[in-house]
């Protein structure tokens, strides 16, 4: 369970949050710890899914009273960040553990299954960045044919399926070597992390702190970031972008009541 801030809808809805392998199962062992950490990273972006879900049905558009160009921006700013957050996991995935895996087990295919649910979902999540980049405050509209919503609506399922589904897969790997499967999951967090650049700093980098829930289960320590990037983030990097109000977490994973909804 996570520590709701409040009893209004959160971020661990609609779409369900990925149970924790290691509150049950043991993470010394390579696959669990492996399936572990994918699902921590699993959370951050369905937590960013949902809080877009969430807030955007609230956030006011040209036509209403309460409307603030503002307001939009941050909300296409945020969406933006979050399919960044979201292409980037995957490129490391493609590039570096999918392969390793294969070469690891001697099984060509063998993440076959998860390279296909990504083209399931691959050119909504581009049509989404499109439309966030190029979308005017003014003509921004979350329901109808021309919503955001549709968008959403086209590749969500999919996407959330796939990130519920890819844990099973790292969970059937028992009969592998957990030293040799561990060298993999660094490989790849190092991958992940040596690819990370400045710009990203500025968009991807506050998506995953902010959808980070520290509290979760328990509690965890996740993302494996430098104690002081947090600070760095928020007195820095993402200082006086508004986009940020639409985490659901503050920059230390610490849920906090999402900034627009039903009130």
């Amino acid at each position: 369970m996570t520590t709701k801030p409040s009893s209004a809808p959160w971020a661990d809805e609609p779409f369900h949050l990925i149970t924790t392998p290691s509150k049950s199962l043991d993470e010394s062992l390579g696959h669990i710890y492996g399936a572990t950490q994918m699902a921590h990273a699993h959370n951050v972006i369905i937590r960013g899914l949902n809080a877009i879900l969430q807030q955007a049905p609230y956030v006011p558009i040209a036509t209403d009273e309460h409307f603030k160009a503002q307001d939009v921006k941050d909300l296409l700013f945020y969406v933006q960040s979050w399919v960044k957050m979201v292409h980037h996991h995957h490129w490391v995935e493609e590039t570096c553990m999918f392969p390793e895996i294969e070469k690891f087990t001697c099984r060509p295919g063998f993440m076959g299954d998860s390279k296909h649910q990504h083209e399931l979902f691959h050119d909504g999540l581009e049509k989404l960045l499109a439309y966030s980049s190029a979308m005017t405050p003014e003509k921004y509209r979350w329901h109808g044919a021309d919503g955001m919503e549709k968008i959403f609506d086209s590749f969500s399922k999919d996407l959330t399926d796939h990130l519920y589904a890819e844990i099973d897969v790292f969970l059937s790997m028992g009969d592998f070597d957990s030293a040799g499967l561990n060298k993999i999951w660094e490989k790849a967090e190092k991958v992940a992390k040596q690819s990370g650049n400045l710009a990203m700093l500025y968009d991807a980098f506050p998506v995953v702190l902010g959808c980070a829930d520290k509290t979760y289960e328990g509690g965890h320590d996740f993302p494996p970031f430098p104690w002081v990037l947090p600070y760095l983030v928020k007195y820095w990097f993402a200082a006086g972008n508004g986009a940020w109000r639409f985490n659901p977490c503050d920059w230390w994973g610490q849920p906090k009541p999402l900034e627009f909804g039903p009130r």
